[in-house]
């Protein structure tokens, strides 16, 4: 409509020529200026629903949030009229830059949205979803943004920033959503508690022995002789010690393998109804964590999996190979890919 009432304004001014027509001639320039701030308020009003957008409004599953779309499609809707912005925000600011005022126009639309989406991650429970859900939703900003007129307004600076921030959030995701299970994997855990209930056994067998050393000195020195009950004792002893060592360190692993299974299988399994729906952010998602966990069981398998591999149902323990890790891995986040 303003389009049309400025292609007309020149007719007008030929229409009603002459002093006696000069309030027609007025009115049709009131009406043009009008109309650009009525699209100025429209622009502000639509800024202020987004702020307000209740936070408590927010997607099960992570996957890009309505409020999000709409605005990517609004932005797109509105370079389709870029002409007539600039002229509109060229009427508002009395021609003081008209791209800067468009690109200020478009880059708070977009802030408005990012902030209610930070406030929106933080109502999720599980903190990583919370993350997988910003990250979802910047990534579609930035992709609608690319793939439409905007890109030349805001500039290959902007849109690289926030391709940095996407990253930022995937990085984030991988730490917290994976963090326990990469802490099964390594040499810590266990060997603190382990260790303190050998050197336990050891301490009990080393006082037994020495008391049985003791014992067999004052026999060699009283009957010149070694007895061969104590001998026979103290070699049992140290064969007991011997044997509660080994179940130790199988006992140790076995729990060490169940920790494992018990944390990669309740995050797959949490992380099955999640979404990413952009394909390529998912498979990259998907390759960034197999990167780490893949090498990390590999080397804890390899350390590991000889001491348990051959006890009474190994299979129980030793769940996974890698490969069926990383087949597990290729299903996460499939909900809503496009087919």
């Amino acid at each position: 409509m303003f389009d049309r009432t400025l292609e007309l304004q020149s007719e007008v001014e030929a229409v009603f020529a002459g002093d006696e027509c000069a309030e027609n001639r007025k009115s049709a320039s009131t009406l043009v200026k009008c109309l650009a701030q009525a699209a100025k308020k429209t622009l502000i009003d639509f800024k202020d629903s987004i702020v307000k957008e209740s936070p408590k409004n927010t997607s099960t599953d992570g996957d890009v949030h309505p409020l999000t779309s709409y605005v990517g499609n609004y932005i797109k809707y509105l370079m389709d009229y870029q002409s007539s912005l600039k002229l509109i925000f060229q009427e508002s600011s009395n021609g003081d830059g008209t791209k800067s005022g468009l690109v200020s126009e478009i880059s708070g639309l977009i802030h408005a949205v990012e902030t209610n989406l930070d406030v929106k991650a933080k109502q999720y429970k599980d903190h990583a979803l919370g993350i997988l859900f910003l990250m979802n939703n910047i990534n579609y900003i930035v992709r609608s943004i690319r793939s439409s007129e905007a890109k030349d307004l805001v500039g290959d600076d902007w849109i690289q920033r926030r391709r940095r921030t996407v990253q930022q959030h995937a990085t984030q995701y991988k730490r917290v959503a994976w963090g326990k299970v990469l802490d099964c994997l390594s040499a810590q855990g266990l060997t603190s508690s382990v260790g303190s209930a050998t050197e336990g056994i050891a301490g009990s067998v080393g006082s037994i022995g020495s008391h049985s050393s003791t014992t067999s000195t004052s026999v060699i020195k009283a009957r010149l002789e070694l007895s061969f009950n104590a001998m026979c004792t103290l070699l049992c002893l140290f064969w007991c010690f011997f044997l509660a060592i080994s179940f130790m360190v199988l006992l140790s692993n076995i729990i060490r393998f169940k920790s494992f299974n018990k944390q990669f299988e309740e995050v797959c399994q949490t992380q099955m109804n999640w979404a990413i729906p952009d394909k390529e952010l998912r498979d990259n998602l998907i390759l960034a964590v197999a990167e780490v966990l893949l090498p990390a069981y590999r080397s804890f398998l390899k350390r590991f999996g000889p001491l348990v591999e051959n006890s009474h149902h190994a299979s129980k323990y030793m769940k996974y190979t890698p490969e069926a890790l990383e087949q597990t891995l290729g299903n996460l986040f499939a909900k809503k890919l496009p087919q």
